[in-house]
């Protein structure tokens, strides 16, 4: 492992466009990031994604390295939010896999009229389509609120997001489900009239 003294020396030879320079300081910090990224994921695969990204931050973004710090510690902040974001967005593919899972799985009322029935499971079918078409926030925004029942207040809380905020892709959604419910046609039977 190279010194923090030779790496930074290669860090501003490579940002000056010295040929071969990125190569070397690639190769000398990636060791370094695989072991942070290992640590900080707990997958070699994810380890291995986080590194590359990290690599190829830091080389575009070495000639505006400061110096202020040192070369590792830049190197380590940019592999901690890296991997920060890689759990974040596995987190949140996570939760709307759960989600379209418990949507696909929901029960249809049971109705009076087996023709209720019939026109009960055409609309849960147009709203499980139309819910995976909006945005990920406004579909989150949605589901918690209108489809699992939490309060406005507690799924910004769980989401972590300003009510207000919350209220207004809440407010979204349902304009373009709404919207969209009313635009699309109504689905025939094929084989019979009703």
């Amino acid at each position: 492992m190279l010194s923090d003294r030779e790496i930074l020396d290669l860090a501003r030879r490579a940002g000056k466009g010295e040929r071969g320079a990125r190569e070397r300081l690639a190769g000398a910090l990636r060791p370094l990031v695989c072991r942070w990224a290992l640590v900080m994921t707990g997958d070699p695969d994810d380890a291995e994604d986080v590194a590359q990204l990290v690599l190829m931050k830091t080389l575009n973004s070495v000639a505006s390295f400061d110096g202020r710090s040192r070369v590792t510690s830049w190197v380590y902040r940019i592999t901690r939010n890296a991997s920060l974001d890689l759990q974040r967005a596995k987190r949140q593919e996570q939760r709307l896999a759960e989600k379209a899972e418990w949507l696909t799985a929901a029960r249809t009322p049971q109705l009076d009229d087996p023709l209720d029935d019939i026109e009960m499971e055409r609309t849960l079918r147009l709203i499980r389509a139309l819910v995976t078409e909006l945005p990920m926030m406004q579909r989150e925004v949605f589901d918690l609120v209108d489809l699992q029942g939490l309060r406005p207040v507690e799924a910004a809380r769980l989401l972590e997001m300003n009510p207000n905020t919350l209220r207004v892709h809440l407010l979204r959604a349902r304009r373009r489900m709404r919207k969209e419910m009313l635009g699309r046609p109504v689905e025939r039977e094929t084989g019979g009239e009703r």
